[in-house]
């Protein structure tokens, strides 16, 4: 009995030992979890993404000027343009990152397109009343843009890249 207590603490001291030399090593107790996050989510692919979509939507939202009653269609059409050559440009798979950055551009857009045509306690009482709403909509709308933008790119990619 004695013998099986000395090797469950041998065992623990040797888990404990274990675990220090990997803290120590990888640089926290938190790294664990940094290297699991950091394969499902690049903040690098994120800010790239973010940028590939603030584009679009200004590319689109530029078209939607020029041509009548195509603001909000133009700047959906650039969103899927730019997304589609990020994903014909990039070799990684960053669904995650773009998805996400897609859904916050459009739903910050969704909300303050409130302000752009109305007085502003009205509009002040319109985001009272429907503001979450709106930043769903806007963030649903903006996600499958944008992924359906990046999927037909990578696409393409994988068609044009495959050998015959």
């Amino acid at each position: 009995m004695q013998r099986s207590r000395e090797r469950n603490t041998e065992t623990e001291a040797e888990i404990a030992a274990d675990a220090d030399d990997e803290t120590a090593s990888s640089g926290g107790r938190l790294s664990g979890v940094r290297r699991r996050v950091g394969r499902l989510f690049s903040l690098r692919g994120f800010l790239l993404a973010l940028a590939t979509v603030v584009v679009g939507v200004v590319a689109g939202g530029a078209v939607g000027g020029i041509v009548p009653f195509m603001g909000t269609v133009g700047r959906v059409v650039g969103v899927v343009a730019a997304t589609f050559l990020l994903g014909l440009v990039r070799s990684r798979r960053q669904y995650l990152e773009v998805g996400v950055a897609g859904a916050a551009v459009a739903a910050v857009l969704a909300v303050t397109q409130v302000f752009s045509g109305v007085f502003l306690p009205i509009g002040v009482e319109w985001l009272q009343q429907y503001g979450l709403a709106l930043g769903a909509i806007g963030a649903g709308s903006g996600a499958v843009a944008s992924l359906l933008g990046y999927y037909f790119g990578r696409d393409l990619r994988a068609g044009l890249t495959k050998s015959i």
